[in-house]
């Protein structure tokens, strides 16, 4: 399994900065105040209605595939041809080097006006004063639900605004179901039981290569989920508050069903990790059951070239906490050294509102969070993407609370839940050992950011 949650092309796991962004790095300068002082309090995140652009120069910086590329510079064309007294200059690249470029142009106060930023990064830029705070600006935050927009807090203020929603789920290969003849579970009842089980029906009903469940052991975006189940989280505000009675109950599951032949073995987990979604058992058709993001349904359905069913993830016990919640897919926020912050946030307000804006990128980075823009966007859908948002519209009224921003050096974490991980799948650790020196690693890379 792999835990990318980025729509429409996958993206590695996250990896920390090259430069650790230190105050001293920062600069004394950076926190903005004065750029801050001229944005009257118009709205921001009680819905007020947003200002003009006021005009002027601003650089955008995201990562992204190059269908994502090619989807955003359409769109700044066509706020160019609404606001042509503002320029926006697009400055993209892939994931693998955009954390690097963002820390060096933030470390030399030349940061992009507007940034794409991801959650495990927030806080590493927001704590250390890069960011402005957004809830004073003229955008309208109005239609996004409070708790989404609370992930792009901190305790010192708004200073990113969700750009869409996703989810967890469980993607099943209905082919394989019917090849072991086995029929689909009910997904408002089933247990993580209940999976292992149906998985080793399918695993021996099928070919030698196929498993009834891809091996999640490696995964943090499937731990998260078996974490938020058993009511725990990774964070709180700069603390990590993991439990490694959690983590290690997350492998002795795992553990078991490589044991049991319903999951891939160690060596072969290990390699799909590596290589991301286009090789995973889901998208080779290999595995009948996996936990992914709901938004990555489209990728997986084409490289299989087979119709997926999206099913609500197993609970713990009868009845128990579903624990899925919607996560933020990425955010948009603006450098607190902005030159031109009221263009800033007015370029930002058309990206998140605007139904033109909403017409060209679509659901390409995420469900829209406002479901004004939903009710937009899914007759432009194609059918696999029309089905990931009705999924997570069907999750409302039984989602937990969102994860809290991960604090800084948090952005290491899932190279810990895969290094450790393997050295527990390879049998060369035991779960709870492994998990006491995960969280104590994580502890101490937060502690010294």
């Amino acid at each position: 399994m792999t835990s990318s949650p980025t729509p429409s092309s996958p993206r590695p796991p996250a990896r920390p900065l090259a430069r650790p962004l230190t105050r001293r790095a920062f600069g004394a300068g950076v926190a903005g105040t004065a750029a801050v002082a001229g944005l009257a309090a118009c709205g921001g995140d009680s819905g007020g209605a947003a200002a003009g652009g006021g005009g002027g120069d601003l650089r955008f910086t995201w990562w992204g595939s190059d269908a994502r590329h090619a989807l955003t510079e359409q769109a700044i064309e066509a706020y160019a041809a609404e606001e042509p007294g503002t320029t926006v200059r697009g400055e993209y690249t892939e994931w693998s080097g955009y954390w690097d470029r963002l820390a060096t142009t933030v470390a030399a106060n030349d940061a992009p006006d507007v940034i794409q930023m991801d959650v495990l990064q927030l806080r590493s830029y927001a704590d250390r004063g890069a960011l402005l705070d957004l809830a004073g600006t003229s955008i309208d935050t109005g239609g996004i639900p409070a708790d989404t927009l609370d992930t792009g807090r901190t305790e010192e203020g708004l200073f990113a605004v969700p750009v869409g929603i996703n989810s967890h789920v469980v993607v099943a290969n209905p082919a394989l179901f019917e090849a072991a003849g086995v029929p689909l579970p009910d997904d408002t009842t089933w247990t993580w039981q209940d999976a292992l089980d149906i998985s080793n029906r399918i695993s021996a009903a099928t070919e030698p290569d196929v498993q009834g469940l891809q091996t999640m052991g490696l995964d943090e975006a499937s731990l998260q989920l078996w974490v938020s189940q058993l009511g725990g989280q990774f964070y709180e505000g700069t603390e990590v508050t993991l439990d490694p009675a959690h983590v290690a109950s997350w492998w002795e599951y795992n553990l078991d069903a490589v044991a049991s032949g319903a999951a891939a073995g160690a060596s072969l987990a290990v390699e799909r990790q590596a290589a991301g979604l286009s090789q995973s058992g889901t998208a080779t058709g290999t595995a009948a059951m996996a936990v992914w993001w709901a938004n990555q349904v489209t990728a997986l359905s084409s490289a299989a070239g087979q119709e997926m069913v999206l099913l609500r993830p197993p609970v713990q016990e009868p009845g128990g906490t579903p624990g899925v919640f919607y996560k933020a897919s990425m955010f948009w926020s603006i450098s607190s050294r902005s030159r031109n912050p009221e263009a800033a946030a007015a370029f930002v307000d058309w990206l998140l509102n605007s139904p033109a804006a909403t017409e060209i990128l679509k659901v390409e980075r995420g469900i829209p969070a406002d479901p004004e823009r939903r009710e937009q966007v899914v007759p432009l859908l194609e059918p696999t993407d029309a089905q990931s948002v009705e999924y997570v519209e069907s999750l409302e009224g039984s989602t937990s609370p969102a994860p809290p921003a991960a604090p800084p050096g948090a952005s290491t974490v899932q190279d810990l839940v895969t290094r450790y991980g393997s050295e527990v799948l390879f049998g060369n650790q035991e779960p709870r050992a492994a998990a006491d020196a995960m969280v104590q690693e994580l502890t101490n890379n937060v502690a010294s950011a």
